[in-house]
């Protein structure tokens, strides 16, 4: 059976349902509301007819919700700003740069800029309990101090010199382990650094996902410092030598979102491997190990391939993404095991 049709108050359509098919008005809301009279002669009526007389009517509701501002929750307040900062803050740095003629500080203020748009959406993704930002801030910024005194001392040493003719090697059987042993090992051992420092020295240790968000920006860190030097150094000479500012721009693109973001799912991968290693005394060295071996064959694997065979790059990045997600779905589970306090899939602390 079908309902009885209605004629609507509005309009005079016939209606069978809750809402005017002609003029939109809700039926079951009270006479006086304030649709009603918004309704002017036929629905396919001039718009120059309808729309002065619908303006009027709709604007008072559109106004409505600034008379209720005190209803706002102070954590919605808090998304609002945060949104319009990350709309408004590369205009504002590009004005401000572009006044003082300094592009050196352009470059780094768009890499600190890039560095909390992914820290935001590491924290949402993860949706970890008990992050505390001055530890997050102390891995970013830590990693980046480590990486700049690893970098000054390889240059001193000459390890890029000594390490080239291997990295760049026709043969995969020399490039891979080499790229594996000369850039990911070091590497991967620099952004793992910080990350034993806040088990050792940090408090007690934080929940599974809160270190994995440490390791995320960790390694973040060290993929942004990477990113803005190539940007400055060759990155930059070669444009200006070739005039090829098209793939300058594109490669500054990726040195900002996709290779910050590899950094980080591989020292993620570290810091869960760490924290068993901290829960796991017995089998403490193997896990430690494992937690410098597996993203350093990872990132090396990448390196390898990328200049070499793209699509195998791509493979390689896309198990390590997928092994990170894979184990952070995990984590409730090993907290439960363990018997201590659970962080689930709702960013909430939960007793075992």
């Amino acid at each position: 059976m079908t309902a009885a049709a209605t004629v609507c108050r509005s309009c005079g359509a016939l209606v069978a349902g809750r809402f005017c098919g002609a003029c939109g008005v809700d039926l079951s809301a009270p006479a006086g509301t304030w649709q009603e009279g918004v309704y002017l002669g036929s629905h396919d009526a001039a718009l120059y007819r309808r729309a002065p007389r619908e303006i009027r009517a709709v604007l008072p509701v559109l106004f409505e919700p600034f008379r209720h501002l005190d209803a706002v929750g102070a954590g919605r307040w808090r998304n609002v700003g945060l949104i319009a900062l990350m709309g408004i803050a590369p205009l504002a740095m590009v004005s401000y740069f572009e006044k003082i003629n300094d592009p050196v500080l352009a470059f780094r203020g768009l890499g600190l800029y890039f560095s909390a748009m992914w820290a935001l959406f590491f924290a949402s993704a993860f949706r970890a309990t008990g992050i505390r930002w001055r530890v997050g801030l102390a891995a970013y910024f830590g990693t980046v101090f480590v990486g700049m005194t690893a970098l000054m001392i390889s240059l001193v040493l000459n390890v890029e010199l000594l390490r080239g003719g291997l990295v760049a090697a026709k043969s995969l059987w020399v490039a891979i382990p080499s790229a594996i042993v000369f850039i990911g090992f070091p590497e991967e051992l620099t952004k793992a650094l910080v990350l034993f420092a806040i088990w050792r020295f940090a408090g007690p240790l934080p929940t599974l996902r809160a270190f994995l968000f440490y390791g995320l920006l960790s390694g973040l860190g060290f993929g942004i410092k990477e990113g803005v030097g190539y940007q400055l150094g060759p990155y930059a000479a070669e444009a200006t030598k070739t005039g090829a500012f098209a793939g300058f721009y594109l490669e500054s693109v990726l040195r900002l979102t996709s290779l910050p973001f590899f950094h980080a799912v591989w020292t993620g991968i570290a810091a869960y491997l760490i924290w068993f290693a901290a829960r796991i005394p017995s089998a403490r060295a193997g896990l430690i190990v494992l937690a410098l071996v597996i993203p350093a064959t990872y990132h090396g694997l990448y390196d390898a391939f990328v200049d070499r065979w793209p699509i195998a790059a791509l493979v390689v990045v896309g198990l390590s993404i997928v092994s990170l997600g894979v184990y952070a779905a995990f984590a409730a589970q090993f907290e439960r095991w363990f018997g201590l306090e659970v962080d689930d899939d709702e960013g909430v602390l939960t007793p075992a």
